[in-house]
């Protein structure tokens, strides 16, 4: 029998509302747990591979309630399905049991998707250990396996999810944790604790959260817990226009810092052929968006083939300003997955394309943008005034482009629009020069 693919249709109908209910209903038989309520958290739509659906599950059972969280993965083409089976197939036949134990995934051949609950995760085989708080009492304190679990419930140990993202990571507080697929925990730890040694040569210019260990039979990354809230998207806050002064200097300790990127790089041949597959994307669902892309990546291509390489540095590689936790006017730069080893424009091009906000309330936020841009560029030019920037804008708008990729990705109304004003932005910075007023000069 041959699997016919699946479209965007039947993959919203197989992760509806409706189908999860019926799911959880029939998990939840026979164990006295009732469900309350499903509500859609997110989706992310990447085509032709795969489609996820995140759920919150309200459950209760008498007096005790439980928040569940549930994720439906899909996948649109046969050979997807097949690589996604073989990874779950071997987890499909233990309990699902998202209360008492562990939600193992379901899977369901003839629509091509598969439900699963939090903490399983099939990118991630250590997670529930690493969120199950007799467990890690053992792991941090030491205690033997009863003492553990008369610890974790006496409530003296609390394991609480931070954020979670499917296939990609979650995290714990107090001590925060974050496990991570394969050994990219232990890399970021080598990554932060470098890092955190070349911050004390430049006082006040970079914090960053203290790395506190890595647990390598869970691949958990283990730091100091930081006070305060991520900077939000308000760019009339002050908070914001403060992320703008810290991720320059941020970027200019990193990119002078010389720590190790353990074989990262990320090269702009890569990311226009990456961009190359996304035009096939947008042909099949925003034609419109497939012409401007298609235009674009041919104009950033001329723009690379007529200008040199920069100096290449150890970059963050995500630098936006909601990386940053601010608390009392200090701001701390979160999250170092990415760090790679890059042209400098990287960076920067990344920053300020993301400052440009997606559904401005005023002409106040978009000017106010504009202002933290010239900001954040002067600031960077005062401290590595010789850096090489030639190809500055050539990055912007390769992160305006990808831009426009993740709205096509994350479907939200009105998405059809807003990657279109991204794709122009895109061109409109790959043609201008600096701003004067960030005193800094192109070279070449």
């Amino acid at each position: 029998m041959t699997t016919q693919p699946a479209t965007l249709v039947t993959m919203e109908e197989a992760t509806s509302e409706a189908s999860v209910t019926s799911f959880v209903e029939d998990v939840l038989s026979g164990t006295g747990w009732q469900l309350d309520r499903v509500r859609e958290r997110s989706s992310r739509l990447d085509p032709p591979e795969a489609y996820w659906t995140v759920f919150e599950i309200s459950v209760s059972k008498g007096d005790l309630e439980r928040k569940l969280r549930l994720v439906a993965r899909g996948a649109f083409a046969a050979d997807s399905w097949a690589r996604l089976r073989s990874r779950l197939e071997r987890h499909s036949d233990l309990a699902c049991d998202p209360i008492g134990g562990v939600g193992y995934p379901r899977l369901y051949p003839e629509t091509l998707h598969a439900y699963w609950f939090y903490p399983f995760d099939p990118a991630m085989p250590s997670l529930p250990r690493a969120v199950d708080p007799a467990n890690m009492a053992m792991v941090l304190l030491g205690l033997d396996e009863q003492a553990a679990e008369e610890f974790a419930a006496a409530g003296r140990l609390e394991v609480e999810r931070v954020r979670y993202v499917p296939e990609v990571g979650a995290g714990s507080v107090t001590l925060y944790g974050k496990v991570q697929p394969g050994d990219r925990g232990l890399r970021t730890f080598r990554i932060v604790d470098g890092l955190w040694q070349a911050a004390k040569q430049y006082e006040g210019l970079l914090y960053l959260p203290r790395p506190l260990g890595f647990i390598e039979e869970l691949g958990l990354l283990l730091e100091e817990s930081i006070p305060g809230k991520p900077v939000g998207g308000n760019r009339m806050s002050s908070e914001f226009g403060l992320a703008a002064n810290a991720a320059a200097e941020a970027a200019a300790v990193i990119h002078e810092s010389g720590v190790d990127t353990h074989g990262e790089v990320i090269r702009i041949e890569d990311e226009l052929a990456r961009l190359d597959r996304v035009t096939q994307q947008f042909a099949k669902v925003h034609p419109k968006a497939h012409f401007l892309l298609n235009d674009l990546i041919a104009h950033m291509r001329d723009h690379v083939r007529a200008s040199s390489e920069e100096e290449w540095v150890p970059s963050h590689g995500d630098l936006k300003y909601d990386q940053f936790i601010h608390h009392n006017g200090k701001l701390t730069l979160l999250d170092f997955d990415y760090f790679a080893l890059t042209e400098t424009s990287y960076d920067l091009g990344k920053f300020c394309a993301y400052l440009i906000p997606s559904a401005p309330l005023s002409w106040e936020e978009t000017m106010a943008a504009e202002e933290m841009r010239v900001y954040f560029l002067r600031r960077y030019h005062e401290l590595r005034p010789y850096a090489d920037l030639r190809r500055f804008a050539i990055y912007e708008a390769l992160q305006l482009a990808l831009r426009a990729m993740a709205a096509m990705w994350s479907q939200v109304s009105g998405w059809e629009r807003l990657a279109e004003v991204f794709l122009v932005m895109a061109f409109e910075r790959l043609k201008s020069r600096f701003p004067e007023s960030a005193a800094i000069e192109q070279v070449g």
